[in-house]
């Protein structure tokens, strides 16, 4: 497996891919730090975090596009599938490095943390639970963008998918503003990410949430592996 993650980082940083995702992450990161930093209030940085979901679910397929897409395209999947690596392996190294890119980015996000302690004091429970809310939050996306990376050959569809599964994820939070049934309010609060995502937001790890992120990632991880399996056998 840390072949398989090696060899991963390698070719996110030997194309434009690592770069783009990572600059475009850090520079909208920094415009949010910059607005709380000219508020000067603390209790405005988790909304550094919380300001990013839209970025995170938009950007987040640049990540995950090429996974297994590419490697359909260069025929280079029939030698990972014939290979001695079992699948878990194999999805497990592409998710780990696309995670390690990503959170990356995340963590350096502590660095504006630190940098607003010389101010005000930013709230250590409430930067720690965004951070590790935005990791689990991603950890689930970058599963779901894999999946479908496995479905195609095709990078552009495979973005294209995940940018229309990132749109219904925030689509979802806009229709309690259009009805007042309970159940859909209830059934779009459970599987909503924002909604999910929003404990974090206040220092507090969410042990439902906790698990549902987890599900979710493992879930799919394991449509994945099944979608290989398939593949492998035909």
């Amino acid at each position: 497996m840390s072949a398989i993650i090696r060899r991963e980082l390698s070719a996110y940083f030997r194309s434009p891919i690592g770069y783009i995702f990572c600059a475009v992450y850090l520079f909208f990161s920094a415009l949010f730090f910059r607005s709380v930093l000219v508020g000067g209030q603390s209790s405005l940085f988790p909304q550094i975090y919380y300001s990013m979901i839209n970025i995170i679910m938009l950007i987040l397929p640049i990540l995950t596009m090429r996974l297994f897409s590419e490697e359909r395209r260069q025929k280079t999947d029939q030698i990972l599938l014939t290979s001695p690596i079992s699948l878990p392996a194999l999805v497990t190294g592409k998710f780990v490095s696309a995670m390690t890119v990503y959170g990356g980015c995340v963590l350096f996000t502590l660095v504006y943390a630190v940098v607003f302690s010389f101010f005000s004091s930013p709230g250590w429970a409430l930067v720690i639970g965004n951070v590790v809310g935005a990791l689990l939050f991603g950890a689930a996306f970058i599963a779901v963008g894999m999946f479908i990376s496995s479905l195609t050959e095709s990078q552009v569809v495979a973005a294209i998918g995940s940018f229309f599964i990132s749109a219904v994820f925030i689509i979802l939070d806009v229709i309690p503003l259009l009805t007042s049934n309970e159940l859909v309010l209830r059934v779009v609060k459970w599987i909503s990410f924002v909604s999910r995502y929003s404990p974090f937001t206040e220092g507090i790890l969410d042990f439902s949430s906790i698990i549902f992120f987890l599900s979710v990632t493992g879930l799919f991880m394991f449509f994945t592996m099944q979608t290989l399996e398939r593949r492998r056998w035909n």
